[in-house]
């Protein structure tokens, strides 16, 4: 089912978080995720230096990745676009793009992205049910959690690269990776 295209804002402590739902339609959401589930994943990833004995899955695009394949370009563009949109006046450069893949057991650590900078997170899966849990959690300025954003299909989370957060874990009822993309910009 389609969704219609919403934009939400939702400040976390006066700094600026967007939720974006329906930019992408759910067969395109669907076929996205096929050709991200076929990349190579290593466990190689971490939140912060004093947590990188904890790896997580990622798997890194370079920019010839989305040159590749025409609908990869499409969902490349329209993040990047959408993501400037949002932050217009800002110099943001995309700066890296890599995708996390969170499985049922998996340890996640509250860190930020880049300050400055601004990050968007695409939610892969193209189908997700709410008992699975998985949201990202966003923190206050105080350490305190402030917002919790559910992981739903072709979801689009725009937010400046220093508010604080941490990529959700699936529960055990759910039997799938949480598959995100982070495409992450320097620049204020």
């Amino acid at each position: 089912m389609n969704v219609p295209l919403t934009i939400e804002a939702r400040p976390v402590g006066g700094q600026r978080l967007f939720v974006v739902d329906g930019l992408f339609k759910s067969d395109f959401v669907r076929t996205l995720h096929v050709m991200l589930l076929r990349q190579s994943f290593s466990l190689s990833d971490y939140d912060t230096e004093a947590t990188e004995r904890v790896r997580h899955w990622k798997s890194e695009f370079p920019p010839v990745f989305f040159a590749a394949n025409p609908l990869l370009q499409v969902w490349h563009d329209a993040v990047v676009a959408k993501t400037k949109e949002l932050f217009a006046g800002s110099a943001l450069v995309l700066d890296r793009v890599h995708a996390n893949a969170h499985l049922f057991g998996d340890h996640q650590h509250a860190h930020i992205d880049a300050d400055p900078g601004v990050t968007a997170i695409y939610y892969a899966n193209p189908e997700w049910e709410s008992d699975w849990q998985g949201e990202t959690i966003f923190y206050a300025p105080n350490g305190e959690p402030w917002h919790a954003l559910a992981p739903k299909p072709g979801r689009l989370a725009v937010f400046e690269g220093n508010i604080l957060h941490r990529g959700g874990v699936p529960a055990r009822s759910c039997f799938a990776a949480r598959l995100s993309v982070a495409f992450k910009f320097t620049g204020s």
